[in-house]
């Protein structure tokens, strides 16, 4: 197999993308009677899909892919992210609830929807995305492993002086 000079931020964006993908053929939208939708047949879903293919085209086309994201590389990225979050929040507070359907001139039926684990789940890794390119994440990794080392051992306190 042939090896892949893509650099780890690039490569790990593009796994984070694919994981987008499939997130979209999760249940976004429940509905009372068991039926469901996902992401793919929702508006927000497809325009999701576009940003991730877009996010994943830029990874691998915008800039020199052995290096990390370039100002603009990194832009495209956080706009692709944060497209898909901002579309996912508005999945979110419009999916849930009850809604009105007309059936015919004379029957208005009341549907109870819920919101389905794919919207959440692409939340939290939009907001992951977000964190990853903006290299948020990567600072908080490091300041972890600095203070994760081991306490130097410190003298113990001087006694206390005697009162006279």
């Amino acid at each position: 197999m042939q090896q892949v000079n893509l650099h780890q931020q690039k490569l790990i964006t593009v796994l984070i993308g694919i994981v987008g993908i499939i997130f979209l053929f999760l249940p976004w939208q429940k509905i009372q009677g068991g039926q469901s939708y996902m992401g793919f047949s929702i508006w927000g879903g497809i325009i999701c899909g576009v940003a991730i293919v877009a996010l994943i085209a830029s990874c691998l086309v915008v800039g020199d892919r052995t290096k990390p994201f370039d100002k603009q590389g990194k832009m495209i990225a956080m706009i692709c992210f944060g497209l898909m979050l901002l579309l996912t929040i508005i999945i979110l507070a419009t999916s849930g609830g009850t809604k009105q359907q007309a059936l015919n001139q004379f029957y208005i039926v009341e549907i109870k929807t819920t919101t389905g684990i794919g919207v959440w789940l692409s939340l939290i890794l939009e907001l992951g995305g977000i964190a990853w390119v903006s290299g948020i994440l990567n600072q908080l990794i490091q300041q972890k492993s600095f203070s994760s080392g081991p306490v130097p051992p410190s003298a113990p306190p001087p006694p206390p002086t005697p009162k006279a």
